[in-house]
């Protein structure tokens, strides 16, 4: 998510009574029972409690995150797809119960370290699929905030920052097609007893084929995967974590070289071996050196993250300050060490502290990314269509065709060009691309089983979206028949409708009849009263040819004529290779 695509939101409920605290607990409680058994409950009814006793100290309002959750919860079930999370926020039972975000921190293990510096500061993130989505989120709050009466924020009000992700919408249509090829039944990860431990998600992600994945696609990343070979949705974390564009220089091949055994780094200190382990003796999160700290003093959590942050202020001095000279001697005594060994350790986690991440803020980009490569490992199918129909999103009906621009010269168009280069992609993976069809392809494409896809009628040439959703919608009522049949209900009797002859060509009226010249004849025949110039012919005032010839044409015709208003041959499984970059147009974001 961009920060040029987010919208910040004013919002303050009006649930000030006292009982906004019980409603708060209540609402949280009910939703741990409802998703847990035996000892987990009470796990998940004492990290609530917990969570509840933090958000007091912070200030803030009860009602507010109760009216919140409301508007979330309705706009959900109006069609809106909310994305996992934000940041260390992705971290708080609390929230996830409430629906603000998407990620079960208990079943990923995730102590609470806090609600992170922006909800301290009366900020919370939402993220949505698409632009309609954000805007239709920031009117919900507007509509049902109160009205700030002055310029200054007032106790309790909240800012919501509001941002799209494209991946949301590709995760949103994956689930889409998935269930129709399914027959109707729910196939979502999330939804089984143990979501994050398919097989062939994680063969597929550790063989590094994570195109279209977007948090998985950017190079090293897929080299790392290979070689690290992860098994678990931990070990992809450690790997994006490793790779990140903010990592330390060297710690891909430093984790790579420990994960391996042949340069793992010795432990500072025994006590560490359970904090360190899982990730071959390498500092890659905060909650690694919050346990840390916690272990050497014998502490709580709450107190390890108050000295966290206080060494976090201290990291860039040259020299130890007060608070780390105090820790030092602290873990030296604790743990009948010398001062100068104690030193060491202090010193170490001060330089960890630069060097990690939030794990929960990673976790929630690893979770969308694991859900995308599940559905590419067991319906790969669905998974290109969702990427072919977020390229036809960007995509003009007149733009790369040459049919659009007849013997004039065809602008290049850096969409089409994608176009064909995934529908290369798909055909390289085994999957069948099957022309379009007038009674069974919608707007864009589809997937009608797990390893074959159906062309969308919204990349032929002058076919909008409007005019194939109208298409669609009109073929309710039964299958259209025959070329008069289509021209009756779906273009209200107008013979001279654009989108008719790259229907035709385009091979969607085969199923109908396979004769496509016959079919341009027919429409000719047609459309011959109206057009003053073949009346000409007719009276023998004119000795010009009809458009197309008096004779059948050769065999490569139609390969030809489908080229010129799809940019490709489906039909016959034939996808140009794209042209060089320096010819290709800058994409529009």
């Amino acid at each position: 998510m961009e920060d040029d695509a987010t919208t910040v939101v004013r919002f303050a409920g009006g649930a000030w009574e006292r009982a906004a605290w019980d409603r708060l607990r209540d609402a949280a409680q009910r939703a741990c029972t409802r998703r847990t058994l035996g000892a987990r409950r009470a796990q998940y009814h004492k990290r609530v409690e917990e969570e509840l006793a933090a958000l007091a100290e912070l200030g803030l309002q009860p009602g507010v995150l109760l009216e919140l959750a409301w508007v979330v919860k309705d706009l959900r079930a109006r069609g809106v797809t909310f994305g996992p999370g934000y940041g260390p926020q992705c971290g708080s039972l609390l929230l996830h119960t409430l629906g603000l975000n998407g990620v079960d921190p208990l079943e990923h293990a995730l102590p609470f370290l806090g609600f992170g510096r922006e909800l301290e500061a009366r900020r919370l993130h939402l993220r949505v699929a698409s632009r309609a989505e954000q805007a239709e989120l920031s009117s919900a709050l507007r509509r049902y905030s109160r009205p700030p009466l002055e310029l200054e924020r007032a106790p309790g009000e909240l800012e919501i920052v509001v941002g799209w992700d494209s991946s949301l919408a590709l995760t949103r249509d994956l689930e889409r097609m998935a269930r129709q090829v399914n027959g109707g039944y729910e196939c979502d990860p999330t939804a089984w007893a143990y979501p994050w431990e398919d097989p062939e998600a994680l063969r597929l992600i550790a063989r590094g084929e994570t195109e279209g994945i977007a948090a998985l696609e950017a190079p090293p990343l897929p080299e790392r995967l290979r070689e690290s070979a992860p098994r678990s949705l931990e070990e992809v974390v450690q790997v994006m974590v490793a790779c990140r564009e903010t990592a330390p220089a060297g710690l891909p091949e430093r984790y790579s070289g420990a994960r391996s055994g042949a340069t793992r780094p010795p432990l500072p200190h025994p006590a560490l071996e359970a904090v360190l382990a899982p990730t071959a003796h390498l500092w890659l999160y905060r909650e690694q050196v919050v346990a840390s700290l916690a272990r050497l003093l014998g502490c709580d959590w709450q107190r390890a993250l108050e000295l966290c942050e206080h060494l976090a202020e201290e990291r860039r001095q040259s020299d130890e300050g007060a608070q780390s000279r105090q820790l030092a001697e602290a873990i030296a005594e604790r743990n009948g060490l010398p001062h100068a060994r104690g030193l060491y350790l202090v010193r170490a986690l001060r330089q960890a502290i630069p060097q990690v991440v939030d794990r929960a803020a990673i976790l929630a980009e690893a979770t969308e990314a694991y859900r995308q490569a599940y559905y590419k490992a067991r319906y790969p199918a669905a998974f290109q269509a969702a990427r072919l129909n977020a390229v036809l999103l960007q995509l003009s009906p007149h733009a790369g065709l040459r049919y659009s621009h007849g013997s004039a010269p065809v602008p290049l168009c850096p969409h089409r060009e994608a176009l064909s280069t995934l529908c290369r992609e798909t055909v390289r993976d085994g999957i069948t691309v099957l022309p379009p069809d007038i009674n069974r392809s919608g707007w864009g494409f589809q997937a009608l089983d797990r390893r074959t896809l159906l062309f969308g009628l919204g990349a032929i040439a002058t076919v909008d979206k409007a005019a194939a959703e109208r298409l669609v919608q009109l073929r309710r009522s039964g299958e259209y028949r025959g070329l008069k049949d289509l021209v009756a209900r779906g273009f209200g009797g107008n013979f001279e409708a654009e989108p008719l002859e790259p229907l035709i060509l385009a091979g969607a009226l085969d199923g109908i009849v396979r004769d496509r010249w016959g079919l341009l004849e027919e429409l000719e025949e047609a459309r011959r009263p109206r057009r003053p110039w073949l009346r000409e012919i007719s009276r023998g005032k004119r000795t010009q040819p009809l458009p197309w010839g008096a004779t059948r044409p050769r065999e490569g015709w139609a390969f030809q004529r489908e080229l010129d208003v799809l940019g490709c041959v489906p039909s016959r499984g034939y996808f140009p290779e794209p042209e060089p970059p320096e010819r290709c147009l800058r994409p529009v974001k």
